[in-house]
């Protein structure tokens, strides 16, 4: 009888300890990104597998600023990812009372953008708390006259800063970008079409462009192109910011994101998984 107590008492234990990580794995959201078997970037969405959004619309996913959000119609979104061997490509289906409202006077960070985590390494941990050489962070910036009068890519940038010094000496890919008023993906394409609620866009740009082979990047970079096969698994987030007012001087700046908080700037263990399919 106490050898049967001890044992169920070890079973408890178990349990105890593994019960947390189960959880969090249960956790960490998902989503399927299908092949972009005809995708046309032209900014209408009717070309896509919308199956499996990423969706952006509760109170609780707000990460800065949330008592300037006025509800799903001030800014709430639905995100996509569909790729091929050359391109990743991304879209969103946004409500915004106020869209594409950025302008260049103002910081990266505090205009109207969408923001992209992405990892090109489908065998990192998922757990890692800190940006691994394959991590990123990319700004789409919603600068709308640039594209819909002048036909021009909006403005992107890449946030490397947060990457453990020891990690960039070893690829020496950088921050690109980070100044604003430049597009930092040489094969970048995005459209974007307005709509009742809001717009809709879509972009894409080369896995090359995360790589040694971006022509913006440092000489010395030789972080090796990433090529995606059906069945990875990869490391993702999204983010949104909204400026209300888009002048100098705004002190506050509404922004969700699809899972995590605020640290997930920082932390890729709080994003969330992109499964490439066919």
């Amino acid at each position: 009888m106490k050898k049967l107590t001890m044992l169920i008492a070890g079973l408890l234990a178990v349990l105890l300890l593994t019960a947390p990580a189960l959880a969090e794995e249960t956790a960490r959201p998902g989503i399927t990104a299908h092949r972009a078997n005809g995708v046309v970037i032209d900014g209408s969405l009717d070309e896509w597998n919308l199956d499996s959004p990423a969706v952006v619309e509760d109170a609780s996913q707000l990460i800065k600023d949330a008592h300037m959000w006025k509800g799903a119609n001030d800014l709430s979104a639905k995100f996509y990812l569909s790729w091929d061997e050359e391109y990743l490509y991304i879209a969103a289906d946004v409500n915004e009372d106020t869209p594409l409202g950025a302008i260049e006077m103002l910081p990266i960070d505090g205009e109207d953008n969408i923001i992209l985590f992405i990892s090109t390494d489908p065998a990192a941990d998922p757990a890692r708390t800190e940006y691994g050489a394959n991590d990123f962070m990319i700004y789409f910036v919603m600068n709308a006259d640039e594209h819909l009068k002048y036909g021009e890519p909006m403005d992107t940038a890449i946030d490397r800063s947060m990457l453990p010094k020891d990690v960039f000496k070893s690829v020496r890919f950088k921050s690109l970008g980070m100044d604003g008023g430049e597009n930092v993906l040489p094969n970048h394409e995005c459209a974007v079409e307005m709509t009742v609620t809001g717009f809709t866009w879509e972009a894409k740009f080369a896995w090359a462009d995360l790589s040694k082979e971006n022509e913006n990047g440092d000489k010395k970079c030789s972080l090796e192109k990433y090529t995606p096969a059906a069945g990875d698994v990869l490391s993702c987030d999204f983010a949104i910011t909204d400026i209300d007012y888009p002048c100098p001087g705004t002190e506050y700046i509404p922004e969700m994101a699809w899972t995590g908080s605020q640290k997930i700037n920082t932390n890729p263990s709080l994003w969330g998984s992109v499964t490439l399919a066919e």
